[in-house]
């Protein structure tokens, strides 16, 4: 009963089954049998037979067993109680009752429209429940309340009018607005306390089972109060017996006292073996502060389990792209350190957006599953299963066809196109006779009829078989039929699945291709420090969607065709859109996903997500030429790509798993399934091999800025400020009014702090700052920051009072970029001006920064305090001297420090740091303020996100990533590219063997060196067929050249060609096939030989050689306008013997067509003589006859 409510008697209701107990609990579990039966099987677990059979250790493990026991006993009794038959036999019906109670509720809210926002967020709760069921009973239990709150708002069938006035002279609306208002937000809340805990891990759940089940419970009395108080309001307006509404109300109180006690004791078998286990270990307290024995314990396997499932294995499958090298036992004392308050709150920005996306898909829902014209209202089943088939038309096929509740996909779709041919003819004939029989497809829907062929019945039976079983459903019919768009018929919804979602695909394929060219193209224009950002976002997404986009067979047909389908397209596309800004485009779970697309294949949706999804990150790539965008911008987007590939993931080991059980050719279905949209998804080869890739040629287009929207608020495209902005924090240390409201042990540790961090080594990073705030809850604090690396960061918390008094502080800090949040617990010094502690070792000071960095390291304090402290005294004495004097040692020690500290970076980005380094950076860490490292870190982002890293290279030689220059063999590789370090011994290795080559690979085969950071995929084809001209020209080039310093060839002087290294107009003169060149190099101007290094991204008449001395000198240089020092080049050897006898076989031939020419034109000059002697011998004769 609602605070403030009025004791009095209540008349007996008029519908008296509303409130009757039986009917009030039909809405619990009766798995309370489930777990009988699992204690029963415990007898048999693995862990009993292992006592039975190990003598040795019986005594050791039977507490184990007498624990477990002690659970099944508390279980069996629950369970086998008389008072328990209400919620034992209720309780089952919970999700069987559900369809019934929303109908009715909704029916009532037509009626009374006051109770449409409790009624509607009842509903949305509940199906965001059902999509994830993981069979936790406490949770069931939660919602089984729930269910029968909502089930007293029945008793408003009885009130006609809501204006109706009561006795009291108020309306029932009036009376029960703020109720209903109040009710709306406790479903919610209950819906985001379930989700929260949902999501905790088993051992979780163990050892703080008891603090989450007092949360819990709360919501059990809350909706118990919420349904007593529509009660007491109701009754005034329907006129309830007054001792008998008493009673009643009497019984819902020792009713709710038994569901809770039933809530207390229900514990699932998972849950039994573990805490056992944990007992075992010294119990909750003493498990959470030993690693060994919480790593452990990570290995619990239950030999029950009740939970276990597709489901439960897709859930446990999703993860956060950035936490996947994280330690389990880290993310488990995470979940550990969270109260259930603070683990609610934390959750709730996560669960508001899936309550919004599961709201607006139930009016989709509501939208789509409108009542076609002609569709048939179901009223019996008696009389076949095709009688329970809303579609006349298919209703009419199942009847003729006498199926059963299933039919084969194939058989369906051709009888499908039997009778729509059928009727088809039944209209022609009626052209000619007017009094023939009646057509039940219409004239308009003709055309769609040609598409429902024998070409489509693989097209059209998937539509249908959502599960690709083979058979189709009457379920799966139902579905189908009433998804369709309000104002399309059945033939021109089968034409769409026949023909149309391939044009449509095909259409959204060109458009992502499209995107991707200019994604590249637009790479040459990115700000420096964006540059890696946008080179690891194409890196990691790009090759994954080409290979769907590839994979799939395109179909183009008529403009005329595709604008039938399009206002369904235009739709879904709008519907996609409305999700994606829901979720700000950051796609960060599973279930995320699923309530973006909605139920059915991820194939309907998989293009047009692309799309929608590539086209914002496209934009966010056209503010990154002017913008330093934050890192973790591109970052996420990435993820949420990732996240939709794990979509198509899941369902390609589905369509796996059901070909591999129908004993299919799972290499030959992926060829005809979806238009072979995951075919080369299934063989990845088929498509990436090195071998093709030499041959494929991707759309390149030019950039034209002109073309895009020019109206883009880079404030609605950007989740995160602009690195520019946060590069540095102003501090916000006033104190609020909700600080001056806190706790008094919150407000001793409010205000700005300074400190570190440590483990192992001290510190384990550099100093960190923050400024502790009062939170809207009295005994809670929080804080946000950035950190030094650049990373804002949020800190949450409270405070326990333990036994003797002590205050004991425990906080979080999240990082904005997903990275694996840090969990500590600590207390004040009694000076309350040092906050510390061990969970997570930590040391702040509410003093200076200046003075926290003259602070010698604990071993100092460990070894002599005294000491310690005068070092500490001189050392702060010593530097704020030098630094208030600005002495020349201040800036010198300032200089090297930031010098050694940005080498020491360097060497952390190439991964090749070492203790040593470590052990510096500890030193330097300690000695340099927060100001000073973020100033680091700052300088080096900047000096590191131009520099190419070649994402997924690694060198064949030494196996280290490649960065800088990478050197690629044109010989070798069939499956993926032979790559090596820029260094002397990699590229001068030999490489035995690889299963994709038939022999070594040798120092003296051809190589091309890449300078800039290309996606391998995309790229590299293209490179090497270069390369292949550029070798041959450069060949013909330097034998030329050879051939006429050695004497073979004279070309006049007046036609050679001027050096090469020259102004921009003179190295795009070209050279005639005539000339012979004087090849020197580009930089020094030395006069070239082997081996050298040839462009090949210069024109071909600019002939740039490099020599080997400078292009190691400089790694790379520049010449004039033309030649960059980021071009690829490629090796022109040294000659081996066999290019030797290669070149004097060849000149050995030309000397011998020469000779032969020369032989050919003396004869040619004697039968020109012969010619003319004949000429004038005719001619004498001639003259002689005349």
């Amino acid at each position: 009963m609602e605070p403030g409510t009025p004791a009095m008697a209540l008349p007996e209701p008029p519908n008296a089954q509303d409130l009757d107990i039986s009917k009030q609990l039909d809405g619990a579990w009766t798995s309370i049998g489930a777990a009988k039966q699992g204690m029963g099987k415990y007898q048999d677990s693995r862990l009993r037979k292992v006592v039975d059979k190990s003598g040795d250790t019986l005594n050791t493990l039977q507490g184990d067993v007498t624990t477990a026991q002690s659970y099944q006993t508390s279980a069996q009794t629950v369970y086998e109680s008389d008072a328990m038959k209400v919620v034992r036999d209720g309780v089952n019906s919970f999700i069987d009752s559900l369809p019934g109670l929303v109908k009715a509720l909704d029916e009532v809210a037509k009626l009374h429209p006051f109770i449409g926002i409790a009624v509607s967020a009842f509903r949305v709760v509940i199906e965001l429940d059902m999509k994830r069921r993981d069979n936790d009973k406490k949770i069931g239990v939660l919602f089984a309340e729930m269910k029968d709150m909502m089930e007293a708002l029945l008793q408003l069938r009885s009130v006609k009018d809501e204006e109706t006035i009561g006795p009291d002279g108020m309306t029932i609306k009036a009376r029960m607005q703020s109720l209903i208002n109040n009710t709306t937000e406790d479903i919610k809340r209950c819906a985001n306390a379930c989700d929260a805990y949902s999501k905790k891990k088993l051992i979780v759940k163990v050892i703080k089972g008891s603090v989450w089940e007092t949360t819990l419970k709360g919501f059990i009395d809350l909706f118990a109060s919420r349904r007593k108080a529509f009660t007491f309001a109701l009754s005034i307006h329907i006129g309830v017996g007054v001792d008998d509404a008493n009673r009643k109300l009497k019984v819902i109180d020792e009713k709710i006292d038994l569901v809770l006690e039933f809530f207390a004791n229900i514990v699932s078998p998972e849950q039994q073996e573990l805490a056992a286990l944990v007992a075992k270990k010294g119990g909750a307290t003493a498990v959470m502060g030993s690693n060994e024995a919480l790593s452990e314990l990570l290995k619990f396997k239950p030999a029950l389990s009740t939970s276990a499932g597709k489901h439960t294995d897709r859930g446990a499958a999703e993860h956060n792209k950035h936490q996947d090298a994280v330690d389990e036992l880290a993310i488990v004392k995470e979940e550990l350190f969270d109260t259930p308050e603070l683990t609610i709150r934390k959750n709730l920005e996560v669960f508001e957006r899936k309550f919004k996306m599961q709201q607006r898909e139930l009016a989709e829902e509501m939208r789509r599953m409108v009542h076609h014209e002609g569709d048939r209202v179901i009223q019996a089943v008696t009389g076949g299963p095709h009688e329970r088939i809303i579609d006349p038309d298919i209703h009419e096929i199942w009847r003729e066809m006498r199926w059963p509740g299933h039919v084969k996909a194939r058989h369906f779709v051709l009888a499908l196109r039997d009778y729509f041919r059928q009727q088809m003819e039944i209209n022609q004939k009626r052209k000619v006779d007017a009094d023939g029989p009646m057509s039940r497809l219409n004239s308009q829907d003709e055309w769609a009829i040609e598409y429902i062929n024998l070409n489509r019945v693989q097209a059209i039976a998937e539509a249908f078989d959502d599960d690709a079983s083979g058979f189709i459903t009457i379920a799966e019919v139902n579905h189908f039929t009433s998804s369709r768009p309000k104002d399309w018929s059945l033939p021109h919804w089968l034409a769409y699945w026949a023909i149309g979602w391939q044009m449509t695909a095909t259409s959204y394929r060109s458009k992502i291709d499209d995107i991707s060219a200019k994604m590249f193209a637009i790479r040459s224009l990115i700000h420096p420090a964006n540059r890696n950002a946008v080179n690891t976002y194409l890196n990691t997404v790009w090759t994954k969607i080409k290979t769907l986009t590839a994979s799939m067979v395109g179909y183009s047909q008529s403009d005329e065709l595709q604008e039938r389908f399009q206002s369904y397209v235009d739709s879904e596309e709008q519907r996609l859109r409305e999700g994606l800004e829901t979720f700000r485009y950051d796609i960060d779970a599973m279930d995320t996903l699923v309530l973006l697309t909605g139920p059915g294949r991820i194939e309907k949706y998989i293009f047009p997500l692309f799309y929608l999804l590539s086209q914002r990150h496209f934009e966010i790539f056209r503010i990154s030429r002017t913008t330093v965008i934050h890192k973790d911008e591109l970052w996420d987007a990435v993820d949420t790509i990732e996240y939709v590939m794990d979509a198509v993931l899941w369902r390609y080991n589905d369509l796996q798993a059901v070909f591999k059980q129908q004993q299919f050719d799972a290499d030959q279905q992926f060829k005809v399934f979806a238009s072979e949209l995951f075919d080369y998804f299934h063989d990845r080869q088929q498509y990436w091999s090195l071998k093709n890739l030499r041959k494929i040629e991707f759309t390149d287009v030019e950039y034209d800025d002109a073309k895009e929207d020019q109206n883009v608020d880079p404030s609605k495209i950007l989740n995160y400020p602009s690195a520019s902005d946060d590069l540095y924090t102003v501090p916000n240390d006033v104190l609020t009014e909700t600080d001056n409201n806190a706790d008094d042990a919150v407000r001793m540790i409010l205000g700005r702090w300074y400190g570190f961090f440590g483990a192992n080594r001290w510190p384990r990073g550099c100093m960190v700052t923050f400024c502790f705030h009062a939170s809207a809850d009295r005994n809670a604090y929080e804080a946000s920051d950035v950190a030094a690396l650049g990373t804002s960061f949020t800190i949450l918390g409270g405070y326990t009072i333990e036994d003797d008094g002590k205050v004991e502080y425990r906080f979080s800090i999240t990082y904005a970029a997903r990275l694996i949040k840090r969990y500590f617990r600590g207390a004040l010094d009694e000076d309350g001006f040092t906050l510390s502690g061990s969970w997570g070792t930590f040391w702040f000071k509410r003093t200076a920064p200046e003075i926290i960095i003259a602070r010698p390291p604990p071993e100092d304090f460990k070894e002599n305090k005294i000491r310690a402290l005068w070092k500490y005294a001189l050392t702060y004495s010593i530097n704020e001297a030098r630094r208030t004097m600005w002495s020349w040692s201040h800036f010198k020690a300032r200089r090297d420090i930031r010098k050694e500290y940005l080498e020491l970076l360097e060497r952390e980005v190439d991964e090749i740091s070492t203790e040593d380094d470590l052990e510096r950076f500890a030193v330097l860490d300690r000695t340099s303020t927060y100001d000073d490292t973020r100033m680091f870190y700052v300088m080096q982002d900047y000096r590191q996100r131009p520099k190419p890293v070649h994402f997924g290279i690694v060198c064949d030689h030494c196996e280290n990533h490649i960065y800088g220059a990478r050197v690629v063999c044109m010989q070798c590789g069939s499956r993926f590219t032979f790559d090596f370090c820029d260094k002397p011994e990699c590229v001068g290795s030999t490489v035995p063997t690889r299963d994709d080559i038939e022999g070594p690979h040798l120092p003296t085969h051809d190589f091309v060196k890449i300078r800039t950071d290309i996606l391998h995929d995309r790229e590299i084809g293209k490179i090497l067929r270069q390369a292949d001209v550029g070798m041959a020209r450069a060949k013909t080039l330097l034998e030329r050249a050879s051939r006429a310093e050695n004497g073979a060839e004279e070309p006049n002087s007046s036609e050679r060609t001027k050096p090469v290294r020259r102004d921009s107009s003179e190295m795009s003169a070209a050279n005639s096939d005539d000339d012979v060149p004087v090849l020197t190099c580009v930089s020094c101007s030395t006069s070239i030989a082997r081996p050298c290094w040839y462009c090949i991204d210069c024109p071909d008449d600019a002939n740039v050689f490099v020599c080997c001395q400078c292009d190691d000198q400089h790694g790379g240089v520049s010449a004039g306008d033309t030649h960059k020092a980021m071009h690829s080049l490629i090796r022109c050897s040294m000659l081996t013997n066999d290019d030797k006898s290669e070149e004097d076989e060849k000149d050995s031939t030309e000397k011998r067509v020469v000779a032969l020419e020369s032989q050919m034109s003396a004869l040619s000059i004697q039968m020109n003589r012969i010619e003319k002697l004949l000429e004038t011998l005719v001619a004498g004769r001639a003259v002689e006859e005349s």
